[in-house]
Formats: C-alpha cells, structure tokens, sequence
C-alpha cells in the first residue's frame, strides 16, 4: 500500500556508472528540493568525467504529484538533461505516474519496466 509520507534514496553506483535513485511518498514543491540535491550530488563524478547520464529510478512508493511540484520536476529533468541526463529506467509506476512522468520528460529517453532486472537491462542497452 502506497504512503503519502516522504522518503528517498540516491546513489551513484560506479561500476555501471548510473544513478539509482528511489522516491515515495506526496512532495510539495519546497520539498522535492531535498530529493533533487540527494541526486544532484550523486551525479556529480559523471558530471566531473563528462559522461552521459543514465538513471535507474524505483516509484513503487510515489504518488501523483500536485501541479506545482510537477512544474518543479519538470525544471528538474530539463536542467538535468542539459547536463547530460540521457535515459531514464523507472520501476513502479503506476499507469497515471507513467502518464504524467512521459509529460513531464520530454526529450529524455524513458522507460516504465515490471522489475529491476529489466530496467537496468534496458539502460545498459
């Protein structure tokens, strides 16, 4: 059962050179910020080594998102994306988080996998 109580993971996982990331929980658009700089400072030897960004992210907690803070993730992904932010692996995402989040990723390669295994499968592609 989905929680609307914050909470959230982000690592860089140096042998594959990815992000991995988890996000559960109702954010308003103040508190998504801590979310963003957890993934920011994970980002930052991919950044220092110039390479494409690639991310694995679990939603098996995250709900739908207000507008303003849908606004912020957006501005989010469009600024990650201009430092290198290719594709995106998302687990756990419920048919709406997979509509909105499409919306919300124009211009990134995303895609929505049933389990872990097929997610990094498909980024490392």
């Amino acid at each position: 059962m989905k929680t609307l109580e914050k909470s959230y993971t982000a690592s860089f996982n140096e042998e594959n050179g990815e992000l991995h990331s988890s996000i559960a929980g109702l954010w308003s658009e103040d508190s998504i910020q801590e979310y963003f700089d957890a993934v920011n400072d994970s980002a930052v030897p991919l950044l220092k080594a110039r390479k494409s960004i690639h991310a694995f992210v679990d939603f098996s907690g995250f709900v739908p998102q207000d507008r303003g803070t849908s606004e912020k993730i957006r501005d989010h992904l469009l600024a990650s994306a201009k430092f290198g932010l290719k594709r995106i692996a998302i687990i756990g995402a419920t048919p709406l988080m997979q509509m909105q989040y499409k919306r919300l990723s124009h211009g990134i390669e995303v895609s929505f996998k049933d389990n872990k295994l097929e997610a990094l499968a498909w980024l490392r592609s």
